[in-house]
């Protein structure tokens, strides 16, 4: 008996824990959201609305994409967007091949000069040639004034090289030895077994290169000077910091046809974001195993 109600005790224990667990986790899920989603509301919302509300909105009252209209007619913003996708997805695309060739390179011990690579690949996470000698190269290859001066210096991460390595040690030697067996070279055994076996660090790859292509903004602005190679931080940047009287024509500001500058701004941050929100949620499953296997194995 006193078992038992020693059991219905720790029930309701747990079940209280429970509860208060899930209303704070619920809070803070909240307090993180509600700034992107208020961000929406004020991008589609009147400016008397958003001043009114001190630019807290719970809801809109009414729907207005005038910002959403005057942000895609912007100068220059739909190449800038085609611009910003080609260095994006080319941009992946070549870092993940390299990335995870080195990685597995590096992640076989019997390799003759796999500790003097090492050593040389971590030396570049703390020593940087600096600005101008890095000018001055890009200028010698002839790689200013386009879109490959975005793609090729930062193609390889140190730090995402490593990652790929240690979680390709991490993946057991009779896996690769049974390929071996079979009659499979190194690459065969990289593509059939090492890789299949990868997705989590390839996930977490994918959306460290492709949040860092898609939000360059230094580098395109200090290795490309011609308006037809600007990518789109940089549009957005122009029109984001843009005082009113900079945002429209002497007409338009005499008609006051163009949206005010809040909501422009807020329909700009909205324009640059939803990509990257909408390919999150396919990487996210995989993007905390991948990051953990990969820093702490090896």
């Amino acid at each position: 008996m006193v078992t038992a109600k020693k059991k219905v005790r720790k029930l309701r224990r747990v079940e209280m824990f429970d509860v208060i667990n899930l209303t704070l986790l619920t809070l803070i899920c909240l307090s993180m959201f509600y700034p992107f989603l208020n961000l929406l509301f004020v991008s589609i919302s009147a400016q008397s609305e958003v001043t009114a509300a001190n630019g807290l909105l719970l809801y809109p009252k009414k729907i207005q994409l005038e910002a959403y209209k005057y942000v895609f007619s912007y100068n220059n913003i739909w190449r800038a967007y085609q611009n910003t996708i080609f260095t994006t997805i080319v941009g992946t695309i070549l870092s993940l091949l390299l990335t995870c060739m080195g990685g597995y390179s590096l992640s076989k011990k019997g390799m003759p000069g796999r500790t003097v690579m090492t050593n040389f690949v971590l030396i570049t996470m703390f020593i940087s040639g600096g600005l101008i000698p890095t000018y001055l190269t890009m200028r010698d290859y002839k790689l200013l004034n386009s879109l490959w001066v975005l793609i090729l210096p930062g193609c390889v991460s140190a730090w995402n090289l490593f990652l790929a390595r240690n979680f390709f040690m991490g993946i057991p030697e009779d896996l690769k030895e049974a390929c071996y067996i079979d009659g499979g070279n190194e690459v065969q055994t990289m593509l059939r077994i090492v890789l299949p076996l990868s997705m989590p660090i390839i996930a977490t790859l994918t959306l460290f290169y492709g949040l860092g292509y898609w939000n360059q903004y230094s580098s395109a602005i200090i290795y490309n000077t011609r308006q037809e190679y600007h990518v789109l931080q940089v549009v957005v940047r122009r029109m984001y910091s843009s005082s009113m009287s900079d945002l429209l024509t002497p007409e338009e500001l005499e008609l006051q046809r163009t949206p005010p500058t809040e909501v422009v701004r807020a329909a700009t941050v909205m324009f640059t974001t939803a990509p990257v929100l909408a390919i999150y949620p396919f990487l996210q499953k995989h993007f905390a195993q991948g990051v953990m296997v990969g820093s702490l194995k090896g």
